[in-house]
C-alpha cells in the first residue's frame, strides 16, 4: 500500500487530550540518574504545540532520501524489500512524559516500515522543519533476519521539531548512523528493542541548537544481543542534553556505551548515560564511559554516568566519567606546528570522532564526512 492510499480506518497511534496534557510533567526522577533537569523545557513550553501551529510546509530538500519529513509532509521512495503503513509499535506513549505528550498531541501520522530483504544501500531518513511551528514525525522500523545500514538526518532550522524512531529487530544486525544538525529546538526519540541475536552498532553526532534534547534507550532482551554505541553531542554556543539508557534483560546480552562530548564558545554538553543489567541478564557485559571536554572559559559541559547490576553472574562492568578543560600542552604543540587555535580545536575533536566511529563497517565513511561538516563552526 502507498501512503497517500492509507486512510484513517489504519491510523493506528497513541493520542492525547488536552487536559491530560496539561497534567504532565518533562522529567520524572526515574528518567535520570540525577534530580536536576538539564534540558532548558522552559523553551520548548514557550514554543509548545499549545502555542505554535501545528503545520508547515516543506522546506527546500538537500539530503537525498529514502523517508522524507519536512514540515508536514511525508515522502516515501523506498527500495526493494521495505514496506511502509500507517502505525507505531507502540514503544513509546503520550503518557510518559510532557514532551511526548507535545509529540503525539502534534502528531498528524505516524509510519511504520517493515524491511524483510537485506539493504545494500543504507535506508535514509530526513526529519525537517523549516518554519516556525511545532511539528512531529514519527517512524518505526521492524527487521528480523535482515542486515540493514540506517541513516537518520535530523535537522531543526526554526521553531520546536520532535522525532521519535522505535526499532524492533530479532536475528537482524543493524548499523545506525544519527546525525543531528539543529540551529532551533528539538526533541529526539530513538527507542530500539533487540530481540535473540540482534546486533546494533550505531554512532550518533549531534550539533546542539538553541536546545536540543537527544535521548536514546536501548532494551536487550534477547539472548546474546549486543550494543556498540558511540556518541559525540557537541555545543557550539549551543545547548545539546544527550541522554543514553542501555537495559539488559537478555542472557549472554553486551553492551559498551561511549560518548566523547565537546562545548565551546559558551555552549554546553550534557551527557546522562545509564546502563542496568537485570537479575536474568546472567553471564552479560556492559559498560558506560563519558567525557566532556570543555574547550574555553564560559562552556559548561555535565558527565553523568550510572551503572546498576543486579545479577551476581556477571562476565564484566564498568564505568567511567570526566570533565575536564582542553589540554592547553596539546594546543601548544599543534600551534607549533603552525596551526592556529581554532584549527587545533578542530583537528583534534576529528581525530576523536575518527576513533569513535571506527567501529562502523558500512557507514564508516559517511560517519566521518558528517564530523568534518558539523565542527566546521570551529574554524
Amino acid at each position: 500500500m502507498r501512503p497517500n492510499e492509507l486512510s484513517k480506518e489504519h491510523l493506528s497511534f497513541p493520542s492525547i487530550t488536552r487536559e491530560t496534557l496539561e497534567k504532565l510533567t518533562y522529567q520524572k526522577y526515574g528518567d535520570s540518574p540525577t534530580i536536576r533537569s538539564y534540558t532548558k523545557w522552559k523553551l520548548f513550553e514557550e514554543n509548545s504545540p499549545l502555542t505554535l501551529p501545528t503545520e508547515a510546509k516543506a522546506g527546500e530538500g538537500r539530503i537525498r532520501a529514502n523517508v522524507l519529513f519536512s514540515g508536514s509532509e511525508s515522502k516515501f521512495d523506498l527500495p526493494e524489500g521495505v514496506e511502509v503503513e500507517e502505525g507505531t509499535l507502540g514503544l513509546s506513549r503520550p503518557e510518559e512524559s510532557r514532551i511526548l505528550g507535545f509529540h503525539f498531541y502534534a502528531l498528524k501520522r505516524g509510519y511504520r516500515l517493515r524491511i524483510t530483504k537485506d539493504l545494500l544501500e543504507p535506508l535514509v531518513i530526513v526529519s525537517h522543519l523549516s518554519e516556525k511551528a511545532f511539528v512531529s514525525h514519527h517512524l518505526s522500523i521492524e527487521a528480523e533476519n535482515v542486515n540493514v545500514p540506517i541513516i537518520i538526518y535530523d535537522i531543526s532550522e526554526k521553531g520546536a521539531k520532535s522525532l521519535v524512531v522505535e526499532l524492533r529487530l530479532k536475528n537482524a544486525e543493524a548499523e545506525i548512523l544519527t546525525v543531528g544538525n539543529h540551529v532551533s529546538l528539538s526533541h529526539h526519540l530513538l527507542r530500539a528493542t533487540l530481540g535473540d541475536g540482534a546486533k546494533v552498532k550505531a554512532f550518533t553526532i549531534v550539533k546542539g541548537g538553541k536546545m536540543s534534547h537527544h535521548r536514546e534507550d536501548y532494551s536487550l532482551e534477547g539472548t546474546k544481543s549486543e550494543l556498540i554505541l558511540r556518541g559525540m553531542p557537541i555545543g557550539i554556543g549551543s545547548a545539546v542534553d544527550y541522554l543514553t539508557n542501555v537495559l539488559q534483560y537478555g542472557e549472554e546480552s553486551k553492551s559498551e556505551t561511549k560518548v566523547n562530548g565537546y562545548s565551546h564558545r559558551k555552549g554546553w554538553v550534557v551527557h546522562r548515560g545509564v546502563a542496568k543489567v537485570f537479575e536474568k541478564a546472567r553471564g552479560s557485559s556492559s559498560e558506560v564511559s563519558s567525557h566532556v571536554i570543555i574547550m574555553d572559559e564560559g562552556s559548561l559541559g555535565v558527565s553523568v554516568p550510572m551503572l546498576e547490576v543486579d545479577t551476581g553472574e556477571i562476565e564484566t562492568a564498568s564505568h567511567s566519567s570526566s570533565v575536564a578543560q582542553f589540554d592547553e600542552d596539546a594546543l601548544f604543540y599543534l600551534r607549533s606546528r603552525g596551526l592556529t587555535r581554532e584549527e587545533a580545536l578542530s583537528l583534534f575533536v576529528h581525530s576523536i570522532g575518527e576513533a569513535l566511529s571506527d567501529h562502523l563497517e558500512r557507514l564508516k565513511a559517511k560517519a566521518r564526512s558528517n564530523i568534518i561538516e558539523l565542527i566546521k563552526d570551529l574554524l
